[in-house]
C-alpha cells in the first residue's frame, strides 16, 4: 500500500487549514458578486426595455392620434361625401379625377411630415383617394388570425369596431421597403362616412431601436409581430442583415425570448436568440400594436467583470498553493532526517534478513521504535521458521487437491460434449418432425382442394362440349334451310342453360383458386399487415371446405366486423387451422353432429379468441400436456402430436400471448388465446 511523506501530511493539513477557509470565502464572494452583477443588469435592462416601449407606445398613439383628428377634420368628410359621389357616379369623369388631382397637391405635404401616403377607403372598401397609389389591399386571412393583416386589418377595424388602429409593418414589394397603416372611421351624424389611412415608414422605429445607449457593445433590441401561424421582424436585426422587416417567417423559427414578448410575458430570461447565442433580455409587449419587443445582451458580455474576478482568484489560489508546497517541503525533510536510517534497516529486514537490529537514537519516539522494532525482528525470525514448514506442508496437500480436481473436470467436460450432441440430434429430430407435419398438412389441402376443383371444371367441360354440339347443329340447320322458329327458339333456350351452367362452374372454380391463392400468400407473409379478422377466418374456412365437409359439422364464425388489426395474418391461418382440423379429428371422431364456434372480442389493448366446440372433450390427464411436442393420443392412426405445440409457440413466441384450454369430457373444449394488438 502506498504511503504519504512527512512532506506531504505536512502540505495536506497545511492546504485543508490555510486553502480551504480561503476558498469557501473567495467562492462566497464570487457568487454573491454573480447575483449581484445580475440582478442589476436585469433591473438595467427592465427599466431600459420600459423606456423603448413607451417611446414606441407614445410613437404609434401620435400617429394614431393624427389619424383620428384628420377623420373628425370637416374638411376631410366634406371631401370624402365629394369624392364619394363623383366616385359613385363616373370615377373615371373629369370632375372626380379633377377634385383628385387638386387635393393630391393639397395633402402632399402629410409626405414631409414622415408619411408615406393618405388614403380614404369606403365602406365596400374601395379607395376612392391616394397621394401615391403605391399601396397594397391584401384580404388575405391566414389561419389563427382574428383579422386580416395590413391595410385590409385597419380597415375591418374601423367599419366594424368604429376604433382608430395600426398595423404591424410589413414588407412591401411595391416600396421595395417595411410599412404599416394607421386607421381611423370617418363618421357622419354617428355612422360610417368611410375610412382614412396613413401609411407610415419603419424609419422612426428604426431609429428607436438602433439608439441603445449603454456600455456593452452587444446590446441590441428586437421588435417582432406575430401573424397566426407566421411572425414578421418590425425592426431591422443588429446582426442580420438579411432579413426582410416584415418579411414573413414559420412561428416555429421565433426565439424564446421574443416568444414571451408576443405572449404577453413581461420579465427577463435567460435564453438563446436568433443567433443561437445564451442572452440576458428583457421581455415586453406593446399592446397598441400588439408587438413584442425584446431588449437583450450577450450573456458573456454581461459576465466579462465576473470572469475577469475569477481568473484573478484562480491565480491568487495557486500562488498561494505553491507556497504551501515550498513550506511543506522544507519542514517535511527536517523532520524526516532521524527516520531514513530506519527505513534503510526496514528494507534489509524485507530482503530477508530477519536479524537485524538497529541502535535506538534520535526523538523519544523514536528511540522507542527502535526497542520495539528490535523485539518485533526477534519474533518474526522463530515465526518465519513455523511458518516455512506449514507452507510446505500445505502445498503437498494442495497439489492433491488439484489433481483430483483436474480429473474431474475432465469428466465433467466429456459429460457436457455428450449432453450438447444428445441435444444437437434431438432439436434436429424435432426440426424435421415439423416439417414433415407442415408438408402432410400442406397434402393434404392440396389433395382436397384438387377433388373441390374436379366437379366444376368437369361439369364446365361437359358444359363447353354440349355447347359446341349445339351451335354444330343449329349451324346445319341454317345451312340446309331447315331452321324454323321453334328449332331456333329450342336450342337458344339450350345454349342459354348450357352458358348459365358454365359461367356458374368457372366462377366457382375462380373463387376456389382465390381462396387457395389468399391461403398461400398469407400464410408466407412473414410481415406485420392491416387485416380484418372475420374477412380473414371466412377465407380460410372456404379453404378448409374439402377438409370440414368430411364431418358432420358447422363451423360458425361470431366474430364481429370492425376487428381491424395489424398483425402476422400468416401466423392467424397456422394456428387457426391447426386448431379447427384439430377439432375436426379428435372432437367429432365417430359423432353425427356437433358444432364449432369461432368468435373473437377486444379488450383495451388485448384480443381475446375463442375456438370452441361442443365435441367429445379432453380428458383431465392430457390437459395438462396438450401443448407438448409429439403428445398425441392418436399415435398409431397418423398423429405426429405438432399441432398444438405449433399453435402454443405461435401464441407465446411470434404473437406474445397466452393460450388457455379447458374442457368437460362428453360436453366440449375451448381454447382462449389472449394476446396484445396493434389496432
Amino acid at each position: 500500500m502506498n504511503r504519504f511523506g512527512l512532506s506531504s501530511v505536512l502540505f495536506f493539513w497545511l492546504l485543508i487549514s490555510v486553502m480551504v477557509p480561503t476558498f469557501l470565502l473567495s467562492a462566497l464572494y464570487l457568487s454573491s458578486f454573480k447575483e449581484t452583477l445580475l440582478e442589476q443588469e436585469q433591473e438595467h435592462l427592465s427599466q431600459f426595455a420600459d423606456k423603448k416601449v413607451k417611446e414606441v407606445e407614445d410613437y404609434v398613439s401620435e400617429r394614431i392620434s393624427d389619424a383620428f383628428t384628420l377623420s373628425q377634420s370637416a374638411e376631410v368628410i366634406e371631401l370624402f361625401s365629394r369624392l364619394l359621389t363623383h366616385y359613385q357616379i363616373d370615377r373615371e369623369g373629369q370632375d372626380y379625377l379633377g377634385i383628385l388631382e387638386n387635393y393630391q397637391a393639397v395633402y402632399q405635404q402629410y409626405t414631409d411630415y414622415g408619411y408615406l401616403d393618405l388614403l380614404f377607403i369606403t365602406p365596400s372598401e374601395e379607395v376612392i383617394f391616394s397621394l401615391t397609389d403605391k399601396h397594397e389591399f391584401d384580404k388575405e386571412q391566414l389561419p389563427g388570425e382574428a383579422f386580416s393583416h395590413g391595410l385590409h386589418g385597419v380597415v375591418q377595424k374601423a367599419k366594424y369596431f368604429l376604433e382608430s388602429s395600426s398595423s404591424s409593418f410589413e414588407y412591401s414589394p411595391l416600396l421595395k421597403q417595411a410599412t404599416a397603416y394607421i386607421g381611423a372611421p370617418i363618421l357622419l351624424d354617428g355612422k360610417l362616412l368611410g375610412v382614412i389611412v396613413l401609411q407610415v415608414d419603419s424609419q422612426i422605429i428604426q431609429r428607436v431601436t438602433l439608439d441603445v445607449s449603454g456600455n456593452l457593445s452587444s446590446r441590441e433590441v428586437v421588435v417582432a409581430a406575430k401573424r397566426g401561424s407566421y411572425f414578421s421582424y418590425q425592426a431591422q436585426l443588429k446582426y442580420d442583415s438579411e432579413v426582410e422587416i416584415g418579411g414573413l417567417l414559420p412561428v416555429f423559427k421565433l426565439p424564446k425570448p421574443l416568444s414571451n414578448a408576443i405572449s404577453g410575458l413581461r420579465g427577463v430570461v435567460f435564453a438563446e436568440d436568433y443567433r443561437g447565442e445564451k442572452v440576458i433580455a428583457a421581455t415586453r409587449y406593446i399592446p397598441s400594436v400588439q408587438w413584442g419587443l425584446v431588449l437583450k445582451e450577450d450573456l458573456d458580455d454581461v459576465m466579462l467583470a465576473y470572469h475577469e474576478l475569477l481568473r484573478l482568484s484562480i491565480f491568487m489560489f495557486l500562488a498561494v498553493i505553491f507556497c504551501v508546497l515550498l513550506l511543506s517541503g522544507f519542514l517535511g525533510r527536517w523532520l524526516a532526517k532521524p527516520f531514513e536510517s530506519m527505513i534503510e534497516m526496514t528494507q534489509a529486514i524485507a530482503s530477508g534478513t530477519t536479524k537485524s537490529t538497529i541502535l535506538p537514537q534520535g526523538t523519544k519516539e523514536s528511540y522507542a521504535l527502535a526497542l520495539s522494532f528490535n523485539q518485533m525482528t526477534h519474533s518474526l525470525a522463530l515465526a518465519r521458521e513455523t511458518l516455512e514448514q506449514q507452507v510446505e506442508e500445505r502445498t503437498r496437500d494442495l497439489t492433491h487437491e488439484i489433481s483430483l480436481r483436474e480429473s474431474k473436470e475432465r469428466a465433467l467436460t466429456e459429460s457436457y460434449k455428450e449432453l450438447n450432441e444428445s441435444m444437437e440430434r434431438m432439436q434436429s429430430m424435432q426440426s424435421q418432425l415439423v416439417e414433415t407435419e407442415k408438408m402432410a398438412s400442406l397434402g393434404g389441402l392440396v389433395a382436397g382442394f384438387a377433388h373441390e376443383l374436379n366437379t366444376p371444371i368437369g361439369v364446365a367441360i361437359t358444359a363447353s362440349s354440349l355447347f359446341l354440339r349445339e351451335l354444330i347443329i343449329l349451324e346445319e340447320c341454317y345451312k340446309n334451310s331447315t331452321l324454323t322458329e321453334v328449332v331456333f327458339d329450342q336450342y337458344l333456350s339450350e345454349i342459354k342453360d348450357t352458358c348459365f351452367l358454365l359461367d356458374r362452374n368457372l366462377k366457382r372454380t375462380a373463387s376456389l383458386v382465390s381462396n387457395f391463392k389468399l391461403v398461400a400468400v398469407e400464410q408466407t407473409n412473414l410481415h406485420k399487415e392491416k387485416f380484418d379478422l372475420r374477412d380473414l377466418v371466412d377465407s380460410l374456412l372456404k379453404s378448409l371446405t374439402p377438409e370440414t365437409k368430411k364431418y358432420p359439422v358447422e363451423i360458425v364464425n361470431e366474430i364481429p366486423g370492425e376487428i381491424i388489426i395489424n398483425s402476422y395474418a400468416g401466423d392467424f391461418y397456422q394456428l387457426l387451422t391447426n386448431l379447427v382440423l384439430n377439432a375436426m379429428i379428435h372432437a367429432f371422431d365417430g359423432m353425427k353432429e356437433g358444432k364449432l364456434t369461432i368468435c373473437a372480442s377486444l379488450c383495451q389493448y388485448n384480443l381475446v379468441l375463442t375456438v370452441a366446440d361442443n365435441g367429445k372433450g379432453v380428458s383431465q390427464e392430457h390437459l395438462s400436456c396438450i401443448f407438448e411436442p409429439f403428445f398425441t393420443t392418436r399415435r398409431g392412426s397418423g398423429g405426429s402430436g405438432l399441432g398444438l405445440s405449433i399453435v402454443y409457440n405461435i401464441v407465446t413466441h411470434k404473437l406474445r400471448g397466452d393460450i388457455q384450454v379447458s374442457s368437460i369430457p362428453g360436453q366440449g373444449t375451448e381454447f382462449i388465446i389472449t394476446f396484445p394488438i396493434d389496432t
